[in-house]
């Protein structure tokens, strides 16, 4: 499976529904259950590789913007979440993390964002081609990369940074300590 056969299995399953959605992730779900093992595991590494690329500060700072709060997680889902929206997408974001409030609808960040549907998707299949559950041992896990995080004093540096977001996700009602400690 190539990198861009990742991306049409994703970009096909957008075609009559929205990113994130229950019925993009059986699409995706259903593409998966046609494939060989070797490549569910191939499928899984391009994934691993693409949530690894959206490991970067703008994203996380987009990911707090529209959820207010930050862990592992929920950035993991953040950026599978992300995936969800197709390479094109994908790549304007990860070029300019502000272009995601073009992109996106969110009413409830909680229950909207999830990139949840993707996290077992290609292990499940390949368990269900297989019986196996070797799944795991065979992927090629990556770490997370290094990244500087420059967080920002105040709201004003936080707005600068992403203010298409800020703007139209930004709950003003929450209170928030910026800075460091």
């Amino acid at each position: 499976m190539t990198e861009q056969d990742f991306w049409d299995i994703i970009n096909n399953s957008l075609l009559l529904n929205a990113p994130g959605s229950e019925g993009q992730y059986l699409s995706i779900a259903q593409s998966l259950a046609t494939l060989l093992p070797e490549q569910l595991i191939e499928f899984e590494n391009h994934l691993a590789h693409q949530k690894n690329r959206a490991f970067s500060f703008p994203v996380l700072m987009a990911n707090f913007v529209l959820q207010s709060y930050i862990n592992d997680d929920i950035f993991e889902d953040f950026r599978l979440w992300l995936i969800s929206f197709g390479q094109d997408k994908f790549e304007a974001i990860l070029g300019h993390a502000d272009q995601l409030a073009e992109f996106s609808n969110v009413e409830d960040p909680i229950e909207d964002i999830t990139g949840e549907g993707l996290v077992f998707a290609a292990q499940e299949a390949y368990e269900a081609a297989t019986g196996q559950d070797d799944f795991l041992k065979r992927v090629k896990p990556l770490p997370d990369p290094d990244i500087n995080y420059p967080w920002p004093d105040n709201l004003e540096q936080l707005e600068a940074m992403l203010p298409n977001l800020f703007n139209k996700y930004w709950d003003k009602n929450r209170t928030y300590e910026l800075g460091s400690e």
